[in-house]
C-alpha cells in the first residue's frame, strides 16, 4: 500500500522520476553487472514505454514541421493518452511548437493538458510556407473559444520567433497577430518575444513579472502610460533594441516612473536614456543584477549615482577604469562586474588596484587575456589573489587553455563550483587535471570545449566516476 501511494506520487512528478532514472542509468555503467541489474530493476516506470515517453515528457515537447498538423496534433495525443502516459500528460506544463498549418489544431493539445502553462510558439525563418501562412488566414487574428480558454491559462509565452523579418509579407499580420495572443494570456507571468510591434497594443496581463523584448516599433508615450499599470509588478526587464527599429525611450521613460520591483536589468542605449536609467535605479533599490549592452560611460556614471546596495552583478562592458573600481568600492555586495573590462590605463597598476577592492568577487568572465593586460599577469597576479574565493569561472572561446594551465585553474581556486573552459590537449591528460583535486573539488558543473579534443567515452566515464558532476564535453 505504501510502496502504491509512493509510485502514484512519483508518476505525478516527472521530473522527479526522471531525475531519478537518469541517477540509476549513469551509476549502473560503472557497477558490476549483478549490481547493474538490481539498479535498472528499481524503475518505477515500464522501460517498454519510458524512453519514448521522455521525450514528449521530461524534456519540453517540440511538435516540429506543422504540415498536416490536425493530423500531426491528433497522433500526438493518441501516443500521450495511451496505457499509464496520462498521468504524465496531466503533468505536462511545458510545450513547444513549431507553427505552420497548427494553430487551428492547438485546441487539441489544451484537453490533455490542462496544466499547460508554458508554451513557446516558432516557425522555421526563411522557408516558403512558414508561419505566417496560417497569420494571413486569420487563424492568429481570431482566436476559437477552446483556443482562447486554453491560452487563458497561459503564463509563460514566448514568442521570440514569431516575428516581422520578411519583406514579403503584410507587417500588420504579424504583430496584430501576436498582440491578439498576448492578450488571450490574461494570466501571464513571462513574455519573451523579439522584433516586436507595440504600436498597437491595447492590453496585456496585469499579472507580469518577467519582460524580454526587443522593439522593433514600441509603443508612444500615451500608449506606454496606459500599459503603465500592468507593469507595476515587473521583477525583471530585458529591454532591447532591434537593428533599424524606433528607440524605446518613451516606454522605459514611463517604466522608470511606475516601476519599483526590479531586481533584473538588462537593457542598451536604444532604450533608455541616462536620465531615465539613472530615475530608474533610483526607484529601485533592490536591484540585484544590471547588465548595461554596449552603453557609452555615461550609462555607468547614472548607475553609480544610486549604487544598489544590494547589487550582486553587474557587468558594464568595456568603460573607463576607474568606473570598475567605482562599482567595486560603492557596491558592498558586488560578487561578479560580468564581462566588464578596463578601456583605459590597463596596467599592472590597475589590477593591483582592482585586486584589493575586489574581496567580494565570487565570479569571473575572462574573455581574453588581453582584458587582463597580458596573460601572465591573469595567471601570476589576479587568479592566485582572486582563485580562493572564486565559485564561478567562464571563460571565452577565444584563448584555449592547455592541460597546465587548466591544473593551474583547478589548484588556485579551492571554492570553485562552476567552470566553463575551452580546452586543447588529448582527453587522457585533461582528465588528469581533474583528478588532481578529486579529494577537494566542490565542483558541481563542467562544461569543456575546444578544437580537436578528443574525449572517449573511457574519458568521460573516469571523470564521472571521481568527479561527480555535470559534465559536458563538445568540440
Amino acid at each position: 500500500m505504501l510502496l502504491t501511494t509512493a509510485t502514484n506520487r512519483a508518476l505525478a512528478l516527472p521530473e522527479i522520476v526522471f531525475e531519478i532514472l537518469a541517477c540509476l542509468e549513469a551509476q549502473a555503467e560503472l557497477c558490476p553487472q549483478q549490481i547493474q541489474a538490481s539498479l535498472r530493476a528499481c524503475s518505477l516506470v515500464s522501460r517498454t514505454w519510458f524512453f519514448d515517453a521522455n521525450i514528449f515528457l521530461y524534456r519540453t515537447p517540440y511538435i516540429r514541421n506543422g504540415r498536416g498538423s490536425e493530423n500531426k496534433v491528433n497522433a500526438l495525443v493518441r501516443t500521450l493518452t495511451t496505457t499509464n502516459r496520462g498521468l504524465y500528460v496531466r503533468s505536462l506544463s511545458r510545450c513547444k511548437l513549431e507553427l505552420w498549418e497548427m494553430f487551428s489544431s492547438l485546441d487539441k493539445l489544451f484537453e490533455p493538458c490542462p496544466r499547460l502553462s508554458s508554451i513557446s510558439l516558432c516557425f522555421r525563418s526563411g522557408e516558403q510556407g512558414h508561419l505566417m501562412e496560417p497569420f494571413e488566414t486569420e487563424a492568429f487574428r481570431t482566436l476559437d473559444s477552446t483556443i482562447a480558454q486554453g491560452m487563458a491559462h497561459i503564463q509563460e509565452l514566448d514568442l521570440t520567433s514569431v516575428s516581422i523579418n520578411s519583406v514579403d509579407k503584410d507587417d500588420t499580420t504579424y504583430a496584430d497577430a501576436a498582440l491578439n495572443c498576448i492578450s488571450a494570456c490574461t494570466r501571464l507571468h513571462k513574455l519573451v518575444t523579439t522584433r516586436a510591434d507595440w504600436s498597437n497594443i491595447r492590453t496585456i496581463s496585469k499579472h507580469l513579472t518577467d519582460l524580454s523584448i526587443s522593439f522593433l516599433a514600441p509603443p508612444d508615450l500615451k500608449t506606454s502610460v496606459a500599459l503603465a499599470p500592468s507593469l507595476v509588478n515587473l521583477t525583471s526587464l530585458h529591454l532591447h533594441h532591434a537593428p533599424q527599429a524606433i528607440p524605446a525611450h518613451d516606454f522605459s521613460r514611463v517604466l522608470a516612473q511606475y516601476c519599483r520591483s526590479l531586481t533584473m536589468l538588462d537593457i542598451c542605449p536604444e532604450t533608455i536614456t541616462t536620465q531615465a536609467l539613472e530615475t530608474l535605479v533610483l526607484h529601485n533599490p533592490g536591484l540585484v543584477s544590471i547588465y548595461l549592452r554596449n552603453c557609452p560611460d555615461v550609462y555607468t556614471a547614472a548607475v553609480l549615482k544610486h549604487p544598489p546596495q544590494n547589487l550582486e552583478f553587474f557587468d558594464m562592458g568595456t568603460v573607463d577604469s576607474q568606473l570598475i573600481l567605482m562599482a567595486l568600492a560603492a557596491c558592498p555586495k558586488l560578487t561578479s562586474t560580468g564581462k566588464s573590462s578596463p578601456r583605459n590605463n590597463n596596467t599592472v597598476e590597475f589590477w593591483q588596484s582592482f585586486l584589493e577592492k575586489a574581496r567580494q568577487i565570487q565570479e569571473l568572465h575572462v574573455e581574453r587575456w588581453s582584458d587582463f593586460h597580458s596573460k601572465d599577469l591573469f595567471f601570476n597576479t589576479v587568479l592566485p589573489k582572486l582563485g580562493p574565493q572564486l565559485v564561478r569561472i567562464w571563460f571565452g572561446w577565444r584563448d584555449l587553455l592547455g592541460c597546465d594551465e587548466l591544473q593551474q585553474v583547478l589548484t588556485s581556486c579551492d571554492r570553485l563550483q562552476v567552470l566553463r573552459a575551452p580546452v586543447k590537449g588529448n582527453g587522457q591528460n585533461l582528465v588528469r587535471c581533474f583528478k588532481v583535486v578529486e579529494s577537494r573539488s566542490r565542483l558541481r558543473e563542467v562544461r569543456l570545449f575546444g578544437d580537436n579534443v578528443k574525449f572517449c567515452d573511457d574519458d568521460k566515464r573516469r571523470m564521472q566516476r571521481f568527479l561527480p558532476v555535470l559534465c559536458s564535453f563538445s568540440t
